[in-house]
Protein backbone atom coordinates (compact mmCIF):
# COMPACT_ATOMS: atom_id res chain seq x y z
CA UNK A 1 0.00 0.00 0.00
CA UNK A 2 1.41 3.70 -0.94
CA UNK A 3 2.79 5.53 2.04
CA UNK A 4 0.45 8.52 1.43
CA UNK A 5 -2.64 5.60 2.06
CA UNK A 6 -0.98 4.85 5.34
CA UNK A 7 -0.29 8.14 6.65
CA UNK A 8 -4.11 9.32 6.29
CA UNK A 9 -5.05 6.32 7.74
CA UNK A 10 -2.36 6.69 10.76
CA UNK A 11 -4.47 10.65 11.21
CA UNK A 12 -7.99 9.11 11.00
CA UNK A 13 -7.03 6.65 14.40
CA UNK A 14 -5.71 9.96 15.81
CA UNK A 15 -8.22 11.64 15.03
CA UNK A 16 -10.81 9.76 16.31
CA UNK A 17 -8.53 9.01 19.31
CA UNK A 18 -9.12 12.86 20.28
CA UNK A 19 -12.85 13.23 19.59
CA UNK A 20 -12.73 9.91 21.99
CA UNK A 21 -10.93 11.71 24.51
CA UNK A 22 -13.27 14.93 23.95
CA UNK A 23 -16.39 13.32 24.31
CA UNK A 24 -15.37 10.85 27.01
CA UNK A 25 -17.00 8.01 24.81
CA UNK A 26 -14.16 5.20 25.62
CA UNK A 27 -11.29 5.08 28.28
CA UNK A 28 -7.91 5.87 26.92
CA UNK A 29 -7.13 2.50 27.73
CA UNK A 30 -10.14 0.99 25.21
CA UNK A 31 -9.00 3.57 22.41
CA UNK A 32 -5.77 2.98 22.92
CA UNK A 33 -6.71 -1.09 22.97
CA UNK A 34 -8.46 -0.99 19.68
CA UNK A 35 -5.85 0.79 17.89
CA UNK A 36 -3.58 -1.75 18.97
CA UNK A 37 -5.65 -4.14 17.35
CA UNK A 38 -6.33 -2.51 14.45
CA UNK A 39 -2.36 -2.37 13.67
CA UNK A 40 -1.98 -6.24 14.69
CA UNK A 41 -4.69 -7.19 11.97
CA UNK A 42 -3.35 -4.80 9.36
CA UNK A 43 -0.10 -5.65 9.62
CA UNK A 44 -1.43 -9.43 9.55
CA UNK A 45 -3.42 -8.49 6.46
CA UNK A 46 -0.62 -7.10 5.02
CA UNK A 47 1.51 -9.45 5.57
CA UNK A 48 -0.76 -12.12 3.99
CA UNK A 49 -0.61 -10.06 0.37
CA UNK A 50 3.09 -9.81 0.07
CA UNK A 51 2.82 -13.57 0.43
CA UNK A 52 0.16 -13.89 -2.10
CA UNK A 53 2.29 -11.89 -4.05
CA UNK A 54 5.61 -13.98 -3.85
CA UNK A 55 3.85 -17.02 -4.41
CA UNK A 56 2.01 -15.38 -7.65
CA UNK A 57 6.04 -14.94 -8.67
CA UNK A 58 7.00 -18.32 -7.87
CA UNK A 59 4.25 -19.64 -9.89
CA UNK A 60 4.97 -17.68 -13.05
CA UNK A 61 8.79 -18.24 -12.57
CA UNK A 62 8.38 -21.82 -12.31
CA UNK A 63 6.25 -22.06 -15.48
CA UNK A 64 9.47 -19.88 -17.32
CA UNK A 65 11.32 -22.69 -15.64
CA UNK A 66 9.21 -25.21 -17.52
CA UNK A 67 9.30 -23.32 -20.41
CA UNK A 68 12.86 -23.48 -20.79
CA UNK A 69 13.49 -27.37 -19.58
CA UNK A 70 11.20 -28.15 -22.41
CA UNK A 71 12.67 -26.10 -24.57
CA UNK A 72 16.43 -27.30 -24.40
CA UNK A 73 15.05 -30.58 -24.51
CA UNK A 74 14.00 -30.47 -27.78
CA UNK A 75 16.98 -29.23 -28.71
CA UNK A 76 18.65 -31.47 -27.33
CA UNK A 77 17.10 -34.28 -29.02
CA UNK A 78 16.87 -32.96 -32.37
CA UNK A 79 20.84 -32.54 -32.68
CA UNK A 80 21.26 -35.62 -31.31
CA UNK A 81 18.93 -36.92 -34.67
CA UNK A 82 20.89 -34.73 -36.83
CA UNK A 83 23.87 -36.30 -36.12
CA UNK A 84 22.70 -39.59 -36.10
CA UNK A 85 21.91 -39.01 -39.52
CA UNK A 86 25.40 -39.63 -40.35
CA UNK A 87 25.42 -43.07 -39.06
CA UNK A 88 22.28 -44.50 -40.67
CA UNK A 89 23.13 -46.19 -43.75
CA UNK A 90 19.76 -47.86 -44.53
CA UNK A 91 18.24 -45.81 -47.18
CA UNK A 92 14.56 -45.69 -46.22
CA UNK A 93 15.62 -45.12 -42.38
CA UNK A 94 18.11 -42.35 -43.87
CA UNK A 95 15.12 -41.01 -45.95
CA UNK A 96 12.42 -41.27 -42.95
CA UNK A 97 14.68 -39.62 -40.50
CA UNK A 98 15.37 -36.81 -42.52
CA UNK A 99 12.23 -35.69 -43.07
CA UNK A 100 10.98 -36.27 -39.65
CA UNK A 101 14.15 -33.48 -38.73
CA UNK A 102 12.99 -31.42 -41.33
CA UNK A 103 9.54 -30.81 -39.87
CA UNK A 104 10.95 -30.69 -36.46
CA UNK A 105 13.17 -27.92 -37.72
CA UNK A 106 10.12 -25.95 -38.66
CA UNK A 107 8.33 -26.53 -35.77
CA UNK A 108 10.89 -25.52 -33.37
CA UNK A 109 11.72 -22.42 -35.35
CA UNK A 110 7.96 -21.76 -34.89
CA UNK A 111 8.44 -21.93 -31.08
CA UNK A 112 11.19 -20.34 -30.75
CA UNK A 113 9.47 -17.16 -32.65
CA UNK A 114 5.97 -18.14 -30.68
CA UNK A 115 7.06 -18.96 -27.07
CA UNK A 116 3.36 -18.84 -26.17
CA UNK A 117 2.41 -22.11 -27.98
CA UNK A 118 5.38 -24.30 -25.96
CA UNK A 119 2.48 -25.84 -23.83
CA UNK A 120 0.74 -26.49 -27.02
CA UNK A 121 4.24 -28.94 -28.35
CA UNK A 122 4.73 -31.01 -24.78
CA UNK A 123 3.34 -33.88 -26.88
CA UNK A 124 5.68 -33.64 -29.67
CA UNK A 125 8.86 -32.87 -27.16
CA UNK A 126 7.98 -35.12 -24.56
CA UNK A 127 7.24 -38.32 -26.46
CA UNK A 128 7.25 -38.47 -30.62
CA UNK A 129 10.45 -36.73 -30.61
CA UNK A 130 11.78 -38.50 -27.48
CA UNK A 131 10.83 -41.75 -28.66
CA UNK A 132 12.49 -40.99 -31.73
CA UNK A 133 15.38 -40.14 -30.03
CA UNK A 134 15.44 -43.15 -27.71
CA UNK A 135 14.78 -45.61 -30.97
CA UNK A 136 18.00 -44.42 -33.16
CA UNK A 137 19.98 -44.72 -29.78
CA UNK A 138 18.91 -48.39 -29.14
CA UNK A 139 19.33 -48.91 -32.59
CA UNK A 140 22.98 -47.67 -33.15
CA UNK A 141 23.89 -49.68 -29.90
CA UNK A 142 22.78 -52.51 -31.07
CA UNK A 143 24.37 -52.48 -34.57
CA UNK A 144 27.53 -51.44 -32.61
CA UNK A 145 27.62 -54.78 -30.63
CA UNK A 146 27.39 -56.68 -33.67
CA UNK A 147 23.67 -58.11 -33.61
CA UNK A 148 23.04 -60.46 -35.68
CA UNK A 149 22.10 -59.63 -39.37
CA UNK A 150 18.85 -61.37 -39.07
CA UNK A 151 17.95 -59.87 -35.97
CA UNK A 152 19.26 -56.49 -37.59
CA UNK A 153 16.76 -57.02 -40.38
CA UNK A 154 13.65 -57.60 -38.18
CA UNK A 155 14.49 -54.80 -36.17
CA UNK A 156 15.07 -51.94 -39.01
CA UNK A 157 12.20 -53.06 -40.57
CA UNK A 158 10.30 -52.62 -37.51
CA UNK A 159 12.16 -49.29 -37.12
CA UNK A 160 10.82 -47.90 -40.83
CA UNK A 161 7.35 -48.85 -40.11
CA UNK A 162 7.16 -47.29 -36.77
CA UNK A 163 8.76 -44.02 -38.26
CA UNK A 164 6.28 -43.92 -41.28
CA UNK A 165 3.75 -43.28 -38.44
CA UNK A 166 5.68 -41.15 -36.38
CA UNK A 167 6.23 -39.07 -39.97
CA UNK A 168 2.78 -38.36 -39.89
CA UNK A 169 2.50 -37.43 -36.19
CA UNK A 170 5.43 -35.05 -36.95
CA UNK A 171 3.11 -33.59 -39.43
CA UNK A 172 -0.30 -33.62 -37.30
CA UNK A 173 1.76 -32.06 -33.85
CA UNK A 174 2.96 -29.56 -36.68
CA UNK A 175 -0.46 -28.78 -37.46
CA UNK A 176 -1.98 -28.37 -34.30
CA UNK A 177 0.65 -25.96 -32.97
CA UNK A 178 0.35 -23.72 -35.69
CA UNK A 179 -3.61 -24.04 -35.27
CA UNK A 180 -4.29 -21.02 -33.96
CA UNK A 181 -2.14 -19.35 -36.34
CA UNK A 182 -4.38 -20.78 -39.13
CA UNK A 183 -7.41 -20.11 -37.80
CA UNK A 184 -6.75 -16.46 -37.60
CA UNK A 185 -5.35 -16.62 -41.11
CA UNK A 186 -9.15 -18.55 -42.56
CA UNK A 187 -10.88 -15.89 -40.30
CA UNK A 188 -8.83 -12.72 -42.01
CA UNK A 189 -9.36 -13.89 -45.49
CA UNK A 190 -12.95 -14.88 -44.76
CA UNK A 191 -13.36 -11.15 -43.50
CA UNK A 192 -11.64 -10.08 -46.37
CA UNK A 193 -13.70 -11.72 -48.81
CA UNK A 194 -16.73 -10.39 -46.94
CA UNK A 195 -15.56 -6.36 -47.56
CA UNK A 196 -15.18 -7.43 -51.50
CA UNK A 197 -18.69 -8.29 -51.84
CA UNK A 198 -20.01 -5.88 -50.28
CA UNK A 199 -18.01 -3.72 -52.62
CA UNK A 200 -18.83 -5.57 -55.54
CA UNK A 201 -15.24 -6.31 -56.12
CA UNK A 202 -14.72 -9.69 -57.89
CA UNK A 203 -11.63 -11.59 -58.81
CA UNK A 204 -9.90 -11.00 -62.20
CA UNK A 205 -9.13 -14.02 -63.87
CA UNK A 206 -5.57 -14.04 -65.09
CA UNK A 207 -3.07 -16.15 -67.01
CA UNK A 208 -1.09 -17.78 -64.75
CA UNK A 209 2.59 -18.23 -66.16
CA UNK A 210 5.13 -19.84 -63.31
CA UNK A 211 8.55 -17.69 -63.28
CA UNK A 212 10.17 -20.99 -63.40
CA UNK A 213 8.33 -21.32 -67.18
CA UNK A 214 9.26 -18.35 -68.07
CA UNK A 215 12.69 -18.50 -67.13
CA UNK A 216 12.98 -21.94 -69.14
CA UNK A 217 11.59 -20.04 -72.12
CA UNK A 218 14.23 -17.47 -71.99
CA UNK A 219 16.70 -20.43 -71.56
CA UNK A 220 15.97 -22.46 -74.47
CA UNK A 221 15.57 -19.62 -76.89
CA UNK A 222 19.57 -18.70 -75.62
CA UNK A 223 20.45 -22.26 -76.10
CA UNK A 224 18.86 -21.81 -79.74
CA UNK A 225 20.70 -18.78 -80.37
CA UNK A 226 23.73 -20.32 -79.15
CA UNK A 227 23.25 -23.55 -81.16
CA UNK A 228 22.76 -21.20 -84.40
CA UNK A 229 25.84 -18.89 -83.37
CA UNK A 230 27.88 -21.76 -85.26
CA UNK A 231 25.62 -21.89 -88.52
CA UNK A 232 25.51 -17.94 -88.89
CA UNK A 233 28.84 -17.86 -88.54
CA UNK A 234 30.13 -20.30 -91.06
CA UNK A 235 27.61 -18.75 -93.07
CA UNK A 236 29.33 -15.84 -93.41
CA UNK A 237 32.41 -17.14 -93.86
CA UNK A 238 31.22 -18.83 -96.82
CA UNK A 239 30.08 -16.15 -98.42
CA UNK A 240 32.91 -14.55 -97.99
CA UNK A 241 34.69 -16.96 -99.72
CA UNK A 242 32.95 -17.38 -102.72
CA UNK A 243 33.06 -13.42 -103.22
CA UNK A 244 36.52 -13.44 -102.79
CA UNK A 245 37.14 -16.82 -105.29
CA UNK A 246 34.67 -14.09 -107.69
CA UNK A 247 36.81 -11.24 -107.29
CA UNK A 248 39.62 -13.14 -108.41
CA UNK A 249 38.59 -14.26 -110.89
CA UNK A 250 37.08 -11.60 -112.42
CA UNK A 251 40.77 -9.67 -111.82
CA UNK A 252 42.32 -12.66 -113.38
CA UNK A 253 40.10 -11.92 -116.59
CA UNK A 254 40.87 -8.75 -116.54
CA UNK A 255 44.42 -9.22 -116.72
CA UNK A 256 44.44 -11.77 -119.52
CA UNK A 257 42.06 -9.05 -121.55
Amino acid sequence: MLLVVKLVIIGVLLLLLAICKVLSVFSLQEVVGAIALGAIAYALLSGEEKDQEKKKITIVSDKKTEYNDVCEKADADYRFLQMSLQAIQDKELHYLLQSMQQIAERLLGYLEKHPERIPVASRFVNYYQDRTASLVRQYLSMREAGLRAELQQSLLQDMKNTFRGFLAAYESQLGKVMESELLDMEAEMKVAQQVMDEEGIRAKDTVYLPIEDEKEEKKSKKEQEDNNTPLKYAGIALAALIGAVGIYKLTDKKKEE
